[in-house]
């Protein structure tokens, strides 16, 4: 069974639609032909070489990224850098690429969504324009069991918190990715708490000595993984049988704790 690739680019941007990207982003088909035939697509949250080579290996036509491959200016496509590299072995592959980002986070039932229902949070409102969500607890919680239960649902090996342990926590700002730009939108609509990551130092400094908001740091990666598995479900509901999708094994942090 297979699936003409235009189909699919309906189907996603029907589910994650290209209106919610933010005006700096790159989504859409960044690599391949629309009238392609695809058996097998290959779900990942970056897009490098050893991304494109584990679909090779797969025999997957299509990767589905979350974070662009092309991202700002490009002036060639060559192997003379990591990008270009990764994007002439994947045309040469016959491999198409696609990238579903800001769109993905921000839309109701994208990335940010699948994530509070991961955490049993109840989303209520975005904490800026699209992004992120105000949410609230289903039932009482303490940080210290809200810092647990992210450490349990993300199979984290832990996670940082600016401190007051057994504070009640009453609502709750999601945002996943890079969400520190959006900490005093996020303290203006009520929240008490902050998820996120890629948050500075002078930021947390802030968070540790306000005694009515408190952060919660999940790296950009860790915040982000489970988007292979939204795509999965979603494509599965789309597609069932028609199209195979593979959640990508290659595709690993940057970062790597050592000790």
């Amino acid at each position: 069974m297979a699936v003409e690739l235009k189909e699919i680019i309906e189907f996603m941007e029907k589910s994650f639609s290209p209106e919610y990207a933010a005006d700096y982003d790159n989504v859409g088909l960044l690599a391949g032909r629309r009238n392609k035939s695809v058996g097998k697509a290959l779900l990942c949250l970056d897009c490098d070489i050893n991304v494109v080579r584990e679909a090779v290996r797969e025999g997957a036509q299509l990767i589905i990224s979350h974070h662009p491959v092309i991202f700002g200016g490009v002036s060639s496509v060559t192997d003379g850098s990591p990008d270009g590299e990764m994007l002439v072995e994947a045309i040469e592959n016959g491999i198409s690429v696609y990238c579903a980002h800001t769109n993905l986070d921000s839309c109701p039932g994208g990335l940010t969504d699948y994530l509070c229902k991961r955490l049993d949070l109840v989303p209520l409102e975005p904490v800026e324009g699209n992004d992120g969500r105000i949410c609230r607890p289903q039932g009482k919680l303490t940080l210290l069991e809200l810092c647990a239960r992210l450490k349990e649902r993300l199979e984290l090996d832990g996670v940082s918190t600016t401190a007051q342990m057994n504070r009640p926590v009453k609502r709750v700002a999601v945002i996943n990715g890079s969400g520190g730009s959006m900490a005093a939108a996020a303290r203006a609509k009520g929240a008490d708490v902050l998820i996120t990551g890629d948050v500075k130092y002078h930021q947390q400094r802030e968070f540790y000595l306000d005694p009515d908001f408190e952060y919660i740091e999940v790296s950009h990666y860790d915040s982000e993984k489970i988007v292979t598995e939204l795509l999965f479900d979603r494509l599965k509901e789309g597609f069932g049988t028609r199209l195979e999708a593979v959640i990508s094994k290659e595709n690993r942090p940057p970062m790597t704790a050592v000790g």
